[in-house]
């Protein structure tokens, strides 16, 4: 079922305006994303298994056990690789550290068939031709000509196109990416956009020696999502599970460099998280947020859906902790942390196309608000609506790794009960 975009956008602002006297009409031309795909590599490994294997590497008892504690706080049952991060045959052949060089090129040699299959069932029935420009993020591989330009080849697509390679915007790439996805559809309302994230965590792990290398090993996945985005008059008709863009933000918080560094060593692609991350999250959340709303003459009860980057137990709690939300407000991203970990720039398009097909019986459109964090500490952004039909069926997920029928309110009511669980065992 389709409605007209002007249409559900005008009711919806109507409404906001009787309540809002600063509400403002939409804009003519608006972004909207057409189409989501992701998919993640097929080894999955059980969380259970990881822990075992890291606790394993280390000789005191106490430790042991902290390592196991450390990997069931993290809210995670499985993670999926491209290259198993426990074979040392991988990452120290011949017993010797692998270097940036062998990282680089395994991480190409397997990124570019998942890329290729993603942004080809992103691009289904597009038009090549209507493609004016590719954002290709990442955080773990750094080469040229690289995956975007293996994808332009694999699929065909014009050798006119223009191409942003963002690099190291960590978990905030995606939506770095999808910012400007959206001003070029705007500015360029007769073609679309994509934007194709890929992170494969596994290329880069390296022997543990402290716990610190243990808390990161317990959280990062692999995995790769795409956004195809256009632009609409407003009187165009739009499908059941489209994602409007309503305003994009960014922002990069004082005094924060410390809490998220991503580096290059010579055996590697680094990330370092400082403890003091959850706190800058719960300082920095709730003013951006509530500024960007402010703008859009929304209130914090305006919102129906929080899509919140599922970086990790501390990051979900920390961010609705500072929006006064209780944890099962972002309970789709609890789900995807807990089926994939943190897969870095991927993970909160994992958590969009979960939410775009879930089905909203009792309004026309839903709107939300989603965000992750770059190093800085940066926020970054975006305000959406999500367009519903009267009697939308929820939609299964295109994803490489399988289909997804499971509904939203399967988790609400277990999040808050695993986490009493698992947080004071």
């Amino acid at each position: 079922m389709s409605i007209t975009l002007g249409q559900a956008l005008l009711t919806r602002t109507a409404t906001q305006a009787h309540e809002h006297a600063t509400s403002s009409a939409p804009p003519t031309t608006v972004p909207v994303i057409e189409a989501i795909a992701t998919g993640a590599p097929s080894l999955v490994l059980d969380q259970s298994v990881a822990a075992d294997w890291v606790a394993g590497q280390f000789t005191d008892p106490e430790q042991q056990s902290r390592i196991r504690r450390i990997f069931r706080k993290t809210m995670i049952d499985t993670r999926r690789f491209a290259v198993d991060p426990l074979d040392p045959r991988v990452h120290a052949p011949g017993g010797k550290t692998a270097t940036i060089q062998d990282r680089m090129q395994l991480f190409y040699r397997h990124a570019v068939p998942l890329a290729v299959d993603v942004a080809r069932r992103a691009l289904d029935g597009v038009d090549p031709a209507d493609l004016g420009l590719l954002v290709f993020a990442t955080s773990t591989g750094v080469i040229a000509p690289g995956v975007d330009a293996a994808v332009v080849e694999e699929l065909g697509l014009p050798r006119s196109i223009a191409r942003l390679v963002v690099n190291f915007m960590g978990c905030a790439a995606a939506m770095n990416g999808i910012r400007t996805a959206s001003d070029f559809v705007q500015a360029n309302p007769d073609k679309k956009a994509m934007v194709l994230c890929i992170e494969l965590n596994s290329v880069h792990a390296v022997p543990v020696e402290d716990i610190d290398d243990a808390v990161i090993r317990s959280l990062f996945g692999d995995g790769c999502g795409a956004v195809v985005i256009g632009a609409n008059r407003g009187e165009e008709q739009v499908e059941a599970g489209t994602i409007v863009i309503r305003d994009k933000f960014t922002h990069l918080c004082e005094g924060t460099e410390d809490g998220i560094a991503v580096g290059v060593n010579h055996d590697g692609i680094t990330c370092e998280l400082s403890e003091n991350v959850p706190q800058y999250i719960y300082d920095g959340v709730a003013p951006v947020v509530g500024d960007v709303l402010r703008r859009n003459g929304l209130r914090q009860q305006d919102i129906d859906v929080w899509a919140i980057h599922p970086g990790g137990p501390k990051i979900l709690l920390e961010s609705a902790r500072s929006l006064g939300l209780p944890p099962e407000a972002s309970s789709t991203s609890w789900q995807v942390l807990g089926e994939y970990g943190n897969m870095s720039s991927v993970s909160l398009i994992f958590v969009l196309e979960r939410i775009a097909g879930e089905a909203a019986a009792d309004k026309p459109i839903s709107t939300g608000v989603a965000f992750s964090f770059a190093p800085g500490v940066t926020i970054e952004g975006f305000v959406f609506d999500v367009v519903q039909a009267s009697h939308a069926v929820v939609r299964s997920s295109r994803s490489a790794s399988g289909r997804w029928a499971s509904p939203l309110n399967r988790v609400r009511g277990g999040v808050e009960r695993r986490l009493m669980d698992r947080q004071f065992e």
